[in-house]
């Protein structure tokens, strides 16, 4: 789907259906998938509202770079009442975005509902916007030698306990997430860190940001607020668990229930803007397989983003009432590795493991029987089909060609690395070359995935051992910091290229692989001064080569955006960064 915040990378499960990074599961069967029911009319061009999910897997037409697929309608085109009901991998149990904990991609959707949105985005993040329910003027001034920035707010942003959205909601979030003090676990400090001051302008509703270093673009740093009560750490990392705090929404919609299996969204009396479409929204926790039987049965109306393999899709070939709604993915899967763990500590066998396992063999398996084409991806920060992408994977792994080379590269790593071969697995000083992989999730696309992983692995002589969680312990796992590896997903934003710190940032909350230095750190910071975007490219491609040279990250693919929804569906499925407001949700007339 579309992410909602601008300015941050949030991350995600990748738990086969269930995982809001669709394109990662291996499909679990081969040959060709037909269609089932009538038969439609084969589609050169993908339509904005999506497929007929009765179209052969091997005729869906390919999505455009850049394209929309979420039946796009204005307002006026949108019935007024009805219901929606959508799965979700994971429902909190932090609510707070900011914080560490909360920095997923499914609480960003949820956000999306009830929190206040300042600025928009158009589908492939060259163009911002404010959102006139809560921002006026939104004005730059770099003449003074420091960049000034002027934000005068809507009077009418309130958050729903009455208190105005003013500068002090920008200051909370700037004193929470600048890395000045620790007792905060901010997820990013990433543009907060080069704030001066932040004071009220001439009038109530006027901001005035003056940074110590400029932002470019300035206005991706401010996409969302906080309450001013959230400026408590003990309140800013505790204090949204279980507990979304609908009394500091702003947002069309709040909270009307929750727990940690479903959360039901009513529009919001205090909400002064346009009146949200649907009458009510309900998001439902759901491993992969409930996911499918669900929307077969009518029990929700869109699915999470699926696999978008044969595996999956070929469950809704029969059904006539659907569509399958296609775009090119944001988001970049990785497998992370824990490099603080005992048995990850030795670069040789990272890098061993990296060179083992070829990426094309994974995507082939993925998308057989479906029309679907992607290039090798060698970034987590920009994904293939972005503007100023490059592969920034060592050359050593990136000059390996087929399977064979890349098994005998990673054996020939271990051996110099003094490591022996002893029946499957190399070892040295007795210790095996080995370590953990954790993987959420009871679908065969994940389990599939995890094999052929491990299955690498072994050829190499490196021994993986599997560990499966549910997909609801993926935000509770990766914080306690108590696993050797992990496939995970890294939804992308509009200025991905400025996020480089949040991800390979030595101190960064939001490193997992707990990996960095302080040279990587200067580089990283560096990127988002600069006001010339072709040397922020230069500069963040630059960073990452080096901070891949610790083979912590490792790539996988981006693969597709892909969810099967009703038809008349409105404003919701794969839009890549466009922003989509909550209240134009709902079904066509």
């Amino acid at each position: 789907m579309n992410p909602h915040t601008v300015s941050r990378r949030g991350f995600l499960g990748l738990a086969g259906a269930a995982s809001v990074f669709a394109g990662l599961g291996l499909a679990g069967c081969g040959g060709k998938a037909e269609g089932a029911g009538s038969a439609p009319v084969a589609l050169d061009v993908e339509p904005a509202n999506g497929t007929p999910a009765t179209t052969p897997l091997d005729q869906i037409p390919m999505p455009e770079v850049g394209g929309v697929y979420n039946n796009p309608k204005k307002r006026d085109e949108v019935k007024d009442g009805g219901e929606l009901v959508l799965s979700i991998g994971e429902v909190g149990p932090c609510w707070n975005y900011y914080n560490v904990n909360g920095g997923t991609t499914y609480i960003d959707t949820m956000w999306n509902l009830y929190m206040p949105r300042l600025m928009d985005s158009d589908a492939t993040g060259s163009k911002f916007t404010p959102n006139p329910n809560y921002v006026e003027s939104f004005e730059v001034d770099d003449s003074t030698g420091k960049q000034v920035v002027k934000i005068t707010m809507n009077p009418d942003a309130v958050f729903n306990d009455g208190t105005p959205i003013d500068y002090r909601a920008f200051e909370t979030v700037w004193k929470c997430c600048c890395g000045e003090n620790d007792a905060y676990a901010c997820a990013s400090t990433d543009g907060f860190n080069q704030v001066e001051s932040i004071v009220q302008g001439e009038k109530a509703n006027d901001v005035v940001i003056t940074m110590a270093k400029p932002y470019y673009p300035a206005e991706a740093l401010w996409s969302t607020v906080l309450h001013p009560a959230s400026l408590d750490p003990e309140v800013f990392n505790n204090g949204w668990n279980n507990n979304p705090h609908v009394e500091w929404g702003a947002g069309p919609f709040e909270i009307e229930s929750f727990d940690d299996t479903h959360a039901v969204f009513v529009p919001n009396k205090a909400w002064w803007g346009d009146a949200p479409k649907l009458e009510k929204v309900t998001f439902k926790q759901m491993e992969a397989q409930a996911i499918i039987n669900a929307f077969k049965n009518g029990e929700i109306d869109a699915t999470d983003v699926t696999t978008g393999s044969a595996e999956i899709l070929s469950n809704f070939l029969d059904m006539e009432d659907a569509e399958i709604r296609r775009g090119y993915s944001s988001a970049i899967a990785c497998i992370e590795i824990n490099t603080t763990r005992e048995n990850t500590q030795d670069v040789a066998v990272r890098k061993a493991f990296a060179q083992c396992l070829h990426m094309p063999t994974i995507v082939e398996i993925q998308y057989k029987g479906v029309n679907w084409e992607e290039k090798p991806c060698g970034s987590i920060i920009l994904p293939p089909w972005m503007d100023g992408y490059e592969n920034n994977m060592p050359e050593d792994v990136q000059k390996l060609k087929d399977a064979k080379e890349h098994t005998e590269a990673a054996r020939k790593t271990l051996e110099d690395a003094g490591y022996t071969l002893n029946g499957d697995y190399y070892e040295k000083d007795g210790k095996v070359a080995g370590f953990g992989f954790v993987l959420f999730g009871d679908s065969n696309t994940v389990k599939n995935r995890a094999a052929a992983f491990q299955k690498m692995a072994k050829d190499a002589g490196i021994k993986l051992d599997l560990i499966t969680k549910a997909s609801a312990d993926f935000s509770k796992t990766i914080s306690s910091g108590e696993w050797d590896s992990l496939l995970l997903g890294w939804n992308g934003t509009p200025t991905s290229f400025n996020n480089g710190g949040q991800l390979y940032g030595s101190e960064s909350e939001s490193n997992f692989t707990q990996y960095g230095s302080a040279e990587i750190d200067e580089m990283m910071a560096e990127v988002p001064t600069v006001s010339d975007h072709k040397k922020q490219l230069k500069l963040v491609n630059e960073a990452e080569k080096l901070a891949m040279e610790g083979y912590a990250v490792i790539p996988v693919f981006c693969g597709s955006d892909v969810i099967a929804a009703k038809k008349g569906l409105a404003n919701y499925g794969p839009a890549l960064f466009l922003s989509v407001h909550a209240e134009d949700m709902g079904w066509a007339k």
